[in-house]
């Protein structure tokens, strides 16, 4: 993989992260909604065109579990650290097993 898709990839990870850090925010204070779902959208919507320049230079499957399982990934540790929501152990299981996928699908032979 390329330090250039490495890059892409880093800051699309970071720009989904941001945007789901708006929503909740926009979601958990009174007269902020639409200001945490323009947030929210600005992030989140224009980072799909890093998206697929991803998609562009790497197997997509492996690039949608690389993008997607990171995003999501690193979108519950991110929300768990800035609104203190406690994560249980049984959680942090399921976060290694999907860590543990994403690593599996990219050392599997795709096309």
């Amino acid at each position: 993989m390329k330090m250039g898709t490495i890059a892409v990839i880093a800051v699309y990870l970071a720009m989904q992260v941001i945007a789901q850090l708006y929503f909740k925010w926009g979601s958990a204070l009174d007269g902020k909604w639409w200001r945490g779902f323009i947030g929210g959208n600005l992030f989140g919507f224009s980072s799909i065109w890093l998206l697929m320049h991803v998609y562009r230079s790497m197997n997509p499957n492996i690039a949608l579990g690389i993008c997607g399982g990171g995003a999501f990934l690193l979108s519950q540790i991110a929300l768990a650290i800035v609104f203190k929501s406690n994560i249980s152990v049984t959680q942090w299981g399921g976060v290694a097993a999907i860590f543990a996928g994403m690593i599996l699908l990219t050392m599997g032979k795709g096309g």
